[in-house]
């Protein structure tokens, strides 16, 4: 698995990568209202413009399948102290993705002076930030089509 930087290239994967790994892994969390508002409509230009316009690093990581090219299967968008996303393929859950791309965020991050993160997390995430040092700072929601999708306040000191 390699982690690299995302380019505008990178965005119809991205974009196909997100609303799966809403679809299949948030279902048991979430109503299928709260995941389809939350998966859908998406757009592979949102993906491109925030990388360009909004200022948004994207990483992904990349995996190879018996010597086929290197297809995306997981990445993280994040800004100065606040990640936006890191979504994985369900089939690289616990494979490593998360943990990587997530290491990746906080070492430019913290390149970048920052000293503390923050995001709202997906009740679906918890564990996974909890187990990488994260702590819960208390219940969120964020409006996703103008659904409530309920979350959970997440901060790390680098």
């Amino acid at each position: 698995m390699q982690i690299r930087r995302a380019t505008v290239d990178d965005a119809d994967a991205i974009c196909d990568l997100h609303i799966r790994s809403i679809r299949v892994l948030c279902a048991a969390d979430y109503t299928p209202e709260q995941i389809e508002a939350w998966a859908g409509p998406k757009k592979p230009e949102q993906y491109a413009r925030a990388m360009t316009d909004d200022g948004e690093t994207m990483f992904v990581a990349t995996a190879s399948n018996a010597g086929e090219h290197h297809h995306i299967v997981g990445f993280v968008a994040f800004r100065a102290t606040e990640i936006y996303g890191l979504y994985v393929a369900p089939e690289f859950v616990r494979r490593g993705a998360g943990a990587a791309l997530l290491a990746a965020a906080e070492d430019a991050m913290r390149a970048a002076g920052a000293k503390q993160v923050r995001f709202r997390s997906t009740q679906t995430a918890v564990t996974f930030y909890t187990r990488h040092g994260y702590q819960c700072g208390g219940d969120a929601v964020s409006r996703m089509g103008g659904v409530e999708v309920p979350c959970v306040w997440m901060s790390k000191t680098l």
